[in-house]
């Protein structure tokens, strides 16, 4: 597998994981170290598995990349929760908004 492309780890490790029979996948920055190309594929089938049913729990730094595959986003500031909302309520400045001066959530 050390010769793969990072894209293709990635996907082969997701593959894996998916043969088991997870019905939950925890994904903690899938994309770090990905081509654009191979991105674009991840998402697709990140998004093809969400709507199929798996729940699909994404950890990521890269705020764009969670706004556009999750269905519901939780902000996290110093551990602690600062808000929860669908993703379509938030945009990218709002969630760096929430991290950097953040209070925690109710």
């Amino acid at each position: 597998m050390r010769t793969l492309s990072g894209g293709n780890q990635q996907k082969a490790v997701l593959a894996r994981w998916l043969l088991r029979g997870c019905r939950v996948l925890l994904l903690d920055e899938p994309t770090r170290g990905v081509d654009v190309g191979a991105r674009a594929e991840l998402y697709a089938v990140v998004r093809r598995l969400a709507d199929e049913g798996l729940a699909v729990l994404l950890v990521s730094s890269e705020v764009p990349e969670v706004l556009g595959l999750a269905d519901r986003v939780l902000v996290l500031r110093e551990g602690s929760v600062v808000h929860r909302a669908p993703a379509r309520e938030l945009d990218e400045h709002r969630v760096l908004d929430l991290v950097m001066e953040g209070s925690p959530a109710s």
